[in-house]
């Protein structure tokens, strides 16, 4: 059996001129680069815009990425930095329902059917009112919760320290938790719990 190509082999390669690497490193993560844009955005059609212009810069400046590094979060980076920049560009999102947006972003693993429920109810409890956010805030959630990402990864990506990607967080599960307050949710479903402890009522 042949054995599965790094991140590392498959940007080896595409800098030494196979762009069938680059490709495979696309199909790889397309799906999770499109996931956290989209749960900036919460528009399908920008969303897969920042998604191509992700890659496409990935690629223009790959060869000034550290490979002693984990590819992911400087990939990561480049998707946020545009996401967001996005964001502030526009002044009036054309936004699509939430309950409509939980079912369009599939899971990047092949589960049970009672771990694909519980991904729903989580998605639908939590990403509702994780929209009321400021940006910044739900990328933070987005990366430590949704893509189980690290503090130390997260700070790469955001261009900070550990120690305020931990304040960060912080405060934006305190704004989290007064955002379901003010629309009376008192108790969360076991499943939301079960994320991670990402909100505690």
């Amino acid at each position: 059996m042949e054995k599965k190509l790094t991140d590392q082999d498959l940007v080896q390669r595409t800098l030494s001129g196979e762009l069938s690497a680059f490709e495979k490193l696309v199909l790889r993560y397309q799906q999770a680069v499109f996931n956290i844009v989209f749960r900036i955005l919460r528009n399908k059609e920008e969303a897969e815009d920042i998604v191509q212009e992700s890659f496409i810069k990935c690629y223009q400046s790959l060869n000034k990425y550290d490979q002693r590094r984990p590819f992911t979060p400087w990939l990561y980076r480049i998707a946020s930095n545009l996401a967001l920049t996005r964001v502030r560009q526009i002044k009036r999102q054309r936004l699509i329902p939430w309950d409509t947006a939980s079912s369009q972003l599939p899971d990047q693993n092949t589960v049970n059917p009672a771990a694909s429920l519980e991904a729903v109810e989580i998605k639908q409890e939590v990403s509702s009112y994780l929209a009321k956010l400021k940006p910044l805030d739900q990328l933070v959630i987005i990366l430590r919760y949704y893509q189980d990402l690290n503090y130390d990864e997260i700070a790469y990506i955001l261009d900070t320290t550990r120690n305020n990607v931990e304040v960060r967080l912080c405060r934006a599960r305190q704004r989290l938790r007064q955002i379901l307050k003010n629309q009376g949710v008192t108790k969360c479903s076991t499943a939301v719990k079960q994320k991670n402890s990402l909100i505690s009522i």
